[in-house]
């Protein structure tokens, strides 16, 4: 697979968004309302945020793959885990590291903000900015 010159651009965009800064959201939720019911927690994210997640998509840098069975072995995990390890990452280290983290955001709340906190967003947008250089023309 690889990622057309347009949609490295979107995601070497976010660079900056995706320094460090602070938090990208916060979890609400979880206490009981005055009748004792009690709403699940879940992550709410600042609108830049929700933003790049629908860039990612528009861009189709999230894509119809196995990224669950992707997640599962040892180098994908290394790339997960291991920011550094993204600089050396492919076209479709790319798209399977986006698509497991943002349709992961489905199954567990609070996936891109811990993608976020490991540096593996930012590494991910400065892995782009590098494929772009190496771009002929």
């Amino acid at each position: 697979m690889r990622i057309s010159k347009a949609s490295l651009r979107i995601l070497a965009g976010y660079a900056e968004t995706l320094a460090p800064h602070g938090p990208i959201g916060r979890w609400q939720g979880g206490d009981a309302n005055a009748a004792g019911v009690i709403q699940l927690p879940w992550y709410e994210y600042q609108p830049e945020v929700d933003r790049f997640v629908e860039d990612m998509y528009a861009a189709k840098l999230v894509r119809p793959v196995d990224w669950m069975g992707w997640a599962g072995r040892p180098e994908a995990q290394q790339l997960i885990s291991d920011p550094a390890a993204i600089a050396g990452a492919t076209h479709d280290d790319l798209i399977y590291l986006l698509t497991t983290i943002l349709r992961g955001e489905r199954f567990s709340d609070g996936e891109i903000a811990g993608a976020y906190e490991r540096g593996t967003l930012l590494a991910i947008a400065e892995r782009a900015q590098t494929l772009l250089g190496d771009e002929p023309g």
